[in-house]
């Protein structure tokens, strides 16, 4: 059984707790890395960074995956944030750059990763049955690139072995149907998620 860690009334309550924790890890030291999810889940948290922005000249951000759009597209995870966190791009190692391979390779570990999921049971750009889903789930590469037709946008996801570099996880499960799939007996991505990072991961959900 997956136990939730911690339940939360709204989004914007759970965001301020998500920020609660990457401040307490920027107080403690002078230099950190974060893991970001795209998507809706953590528009709150982006804004809490950029009315504290002095806060993190010293902190490196990474997003978990990104459509492989133009970063002005309205649809680009970076684009994204960072228009609502007012990050400047030194800040942010961009999954477009070209040599995103050598700079994750110098990154020994993440302070915390944070992860939105589906209710399909993706997690990143992680997809079920997609061309490239056991490669992102069990090689050793930094990156996965995932170009099926079926999905939305082409995109670049971290793969599961870059995201367990971090020393904390937070998923978030935002809505029952995504807290009925942690516990569904299908193998899906998510289940991989949790099944290796178990000892470093908080479950973080409203409904």
């Amino acid at each position: 059984m997956i136990l939730i860690n911690k339940k939360f009334n709204t989004l914007e309550d759970l965001n301020k707790k998500i920020f609660e924790e990457i401040l307490s890890v920027i107080s403690a030291q002078k230099s950190s890395y974060f893991i970001l999810s795209g998507g809706n889940s953590p528009r709150y948290l982006f804004k809490s960074i950029a009315q504290n922005i002095k806060h993190f000249k010293e902190a490196t951000f990474l997003m978990s995956d990104e459509r492989i759009v133009d970063t002005e597209d309205p649809n680009s995870n970076e684009g994204q944030f960072r228009r609502l966190s007012k990050t400047p791009r030194d800040n942010l190692i961009s999954l477009h750059d070209k040599k995103i391979i050598h700079k994750l390779n110098n990154i020994s570990f993440y302070d915390i990763a944070i992860l939105g999921m589906g209710e399909d049971g993706h997690f990143a750009s992680i997809f079920p049955n997609c061309i490239n889903t056991s490669s992102a789930l069990k090689s050793q590469n930094n990156i996965v690139s995932f170009q099926d037709e079926h999905l939305d946008f082409p995109r670049i996801s971290l793969s599961l072995n870059e995201i367990l570099k971090a020393k904390k996880i937070i998923l978030i499960a935002s809505s029952k149907k995504k807290q009925s799939t942690l516990r569904d007996q299908r193998d899906l991505p998510i289940h991989h998620l949790l099944q290796k990072s178990f000892e470093r991961l908080l479950i973080f959900n409203c409904d």
